[in-house]
């Protein structure tokens, strides 16, 4: 065999060690598989190879030896030993041979062979020869690789949709998909175009191209011929190979896609709440780049993910934008409801604030109410309807309205006035819950007594004349507007001159995570601090200066109210 061209060997000829039974049949069955075969003699080496076979291994017009010094030749050689290894054992044993290895052309290109084969033995057993197939598996293996590289990328669209699920501004979303988007198809570019809602037109997002050019392409109007207006006007997605497939139908193309060094291109639509087309995710290659399905499918579903994070942030500005335009309503609703200017009395000072939350969701149920009635008694009111919106400052209203309907017509005490009140909330229907303090405090030769009921409000914080503060924390009823049988508490405390009151609402001592205690135990440190402090009319300077501590960033509305007991008739603290 040594010296004879693989067509030589072939081993399709009629004296062919491969027999000629069913040859016919045979020769059909390998050309529709592709298969090539062989035999070979374990004994002398010698190998035959048909033409197909020798095309697999790539041996044409080249002179073989006709032994097993071919393959050896032709396979890579980092498979040469686990091929011989495969080949003995199946000497060895017998048995069946299927193993795929690497060989290397002359042009030296890599190519994947699949060899099956089977040990033929004679009457005592032995190994004589083994027969078997190739096949060239090269295509097939790509093929298998870059289905696992697709399925990869479409799974790295759960760290793309974590990404978006965090990010909360246009510009956010954006560096997801220049970071995530970018590297995961190989591109050189990704950006947004969004329909802008001022003027007619996209607005474009991008951060791969320098600031001039971004800067001329910030807004295009309908009329520019680009895949990614018409994308975003049109809802069409398009995907092109080159420069070439891609000016004839987007003339503006030649000149935006030269300034950025772009050949390839897509353009895939965005969309809003409805299905609405809202924009276009547009993604440039600096190459030439043939669009296979499963990048169009990738690409399809990234614009899903990115669509999905806009409408989020859609949604959250439209949400922002009610709740603002609902805060201002209900605080201007509120503001107009409470009392600016608490009636006066020569010895006691009155100051009251309202501070409404930072967030605009939590604004509406607090309140104050300073009033006299006709037994002369100064009524101190502070309170918190449960809820945060509209609904909670109409509440408001209605308690505060009938509170004070209440005490003018009874001229009861506090909690004989709560009781009745806590009656009408259930006979009128009012469905509400509330936190109350009401307070009574009357001024007698001199004597300034304080009467007070609580239903399940933050308790009064009296500071003493010596700045000493101590809450009165004497027995809390239950809130109001959950049982009106409640039998209610009233308790009394001489205000000595020169002594304060404050009562305010839970947003004051409240924050997130922080225990209440701490935060009551602030206030009553902080107000005695403020009361060493001797500036100006001491209700006014208590009140501005606990605001004043708390910022501006309040987690809740603030209802604040101050009384102080005057050191001598002029109504002057010394």
């Amino acid at each position: 065999m040594n010296g004879r061209s693989p067509d030589e060997v072939t081993g399709t000829g009629p004296a062919s060690s491969l027999g000629d039974v069913g040859q016919t049949r045979l020769a059909v069955a390998l050309q529709a598989a592709q298969l090539g075969l062989w035999e070979w003699e374990p004994a002398t080496g010698a190998i035959l190879w048909d033409a197909r076979s020798t095309a697999i291994f790539g041996f044409q017009g080249r002179t073989v030896t006709g032994t097993i010094a071919d393959v050896d030749a032709a396979v890579d050689p980092r498979d040469r030993e686990r091929l011989s290894r495969v080949l003995q054992e199946s000497v060895a044993t017998a048995g069946s041979v299927e193993v795929e290895f690497r060989t290397r052309w002359p042009d030296g290109s890599e190519h994947w062979v699949n060899a099956r084969g089977q040990a033929l033995v004679d009457t005592d057993g032995h190994v004589v020869r083994l027969l078997g197939t190739n096949a060239d598996v090269t295509e097939a293996r790509a093929a298998a690789h870059q289905q696992v590289l697709d399925a990869a990328a479409m799974a790295g669209l759960v760290a793309v949709a974590t990404d978006l699920g965090e990010a909360h501004t246009e510009s956010a979303v954006l560096q997801v998909v220049t970071d995530r988007g970018t590297p995961l198809l190989g591109a050189q570019a990704m950006g947004l175009a969004l329909l802008d809602h001022d003027r007619p037109g996209v607005r474009t997002l991008a951060t791969a191209f320098d600031a001039e050019f971004l800067a001329d392409v910030a807004h295009l109007p309908p009329s520019v011929r680009l895949p990614l207006v018409d994308t975003s006007t049109t809802g069409r997605s398009h995907f092109l190979p080159d420069l070439a497939a891609t000016v004839p139908e987007f003339p503006d193309a030649a000149h935006i896609y030269a300034r950025t060094g772009t050949e390839a291109s897509a353009s895939v639509a965005l969309h809003g709440a409805g299905g609405t087309v809202v924009g276009a995710l547009s993604v440039a290659f600096a190459e030439p780049h043939e669009w296979r399905e499963a990048e169009e499918r990738l690409l399809v579903a990234f614009a899903a993910l990115t669509s999905q994070a806009l409408q989020r942030l859609a949604a959250r500005a439209a949400e922002a934008a009610a709740g603002a335009l609902a805060a201002r309503f209900t605080e201007t609703l509120q503001k107009t409801l409470l009392t600016w200017t608490p009636p006066a009395q020569d010895d006691l000072q009155v100051a009251v604030r309202y501070v409404p939350s930072s967030h605009h969701t939590r604004v509406g149920g607090d309140w104050y109410d300073v009033f006299t009635t006709a037994g002369g008694e100064l009524n101190l009111v502070i309170g918190d309807v449960t809820g945060h919106d509209q609904q909670a400052a109409a509440a408001m209203a209605q308690l505060r309205n009938l509170l004070r309907g209440i005490a003018h017509a009874t001229d009861a005490g506090p909690a004989a006035v709560l009781t009745a009140l806590d009656r009408a909330v259930a006979d009128l229907r009012v469905g509400v819950l509330a936190t109350l303090v009401v307070a009574q405090v009357r001024s007698e030769s001199g004597t300034v007594r304080m009467r007070w009921s609580n239903a399940g409000h933050p308790p009064p914080l009296l500071l003493a004349p010596d700045g000493a503060a101590r809450y009165l924390d004497a027995e809390s009823n239950l809130l109001l507007g959950l049982e009106p049988a409640t039998v209610r508490f009233e308790h009394e405390v001489v205000l000595a001159a020169g002594s304060s009151v404050v009562l305010t609402t839970d947003g004051l001592v409240e924050r997130r995570g922080v225990h209440l205690q701490r935060g009551l135990d602030w206030l009553a440190q902080a107000t005695a601090d403020l009361a060493r402090e001797r500036v100006g009319p001491v209700a006014d300077h208590l009140c501005d200066g606990l605001l004043a501590l708390t910022g501006e960033d309040l987690e809740d509305d603030v209802a604040l109210l101050a009384l102080h007991v005057a050191a001598d008739p002029s109504g002057v603290t010394a």
